[in-house]
């Protein structure tokens, strides 16, 4: 049987502690008492950045999904519009109000940045990321267009670009507004085009 001091087995505990916290350290494990730090995002590839955007692009088509989306677009050539959609398993189907007051019901869902930007994605789109925005380009006939995204807890919030015609912001909000929902109504009762 080994013995041994109460000095040798103070220091023996006293390694073994330092030990074990040195290891969590060195593994990236914080004490259970502290939370982590939670991570953010720098310098990432392009690749890691399309990796990324994708999810929040996954996201936020689910979200709009679930609980309908409102866009708001203020476009230098076309006025402010509206676009709108009630969640998936809703009766209303998607409508614009037009910066002129007119109505007209959507037939693609790409009018709405998520769908968009999963249209982009899948097309090709480059993807990078630069203080705390998504950036994308995209080829139109040739010409390369860029847009900027801001995020909001793992949400799109809003989609800004500029071509030759018009310069855009988009903002989202993941709920029918109540102005939104009077552009559904009428959208209610407009006849669908063949």
């Amino acid at each position: 049987m080994v013995t041994f001091s109460k000095v040798t087995l103070s220091k023996l505990l006293l390694a073994a502690a330092l030990i074990s916290v040195l290891t969590a350290l060195l593994s990236g494990c914080a004490s259970p008492s502290e939370p982590s730090p939670s991570p953010t995002i720098s310098n990432i590839s392009d690749a890691q950045a399309a990796e990324v955007f994708s999810t929040i692009v996954d996201a936020s088509i689910a979200k709009a999904n679930q609980v309908g989306i409102t866009q708001t677009t203020v476009n230098s050539e076309f006025g402010t519009y509206l676009l709108v959609a009630d969640k998936s398993s809703s009766t209303y189907r998607a409508t614009i109000k037009n910066a002129d007051g007119t109505f007209e019901l959507l037939a693609q869902a790409d009018a709405f940045i998520p769908w968009a930007a999963k249209a982009w994605l899948e097309s090709g789109a480059k993807v990078s990321f630069d203080s705390g925005s998504y950036g994308l380009t995209r080829e139109i006939e040739g010409t390369p267009t860029d847009y900027v995204f801001e995020v909001s807890n793992g949400l799109l919030l809003s989609e800004s670009g500029k071509s030759v015609q018009a310069t855009w912001i988009s903002t989202l909000n993941y709920e029918v507004t109540a102005e939104g929902l009077e552009v559904l109504k009428i959208g209610s009762t407009l006849p669908t085009k063949n």
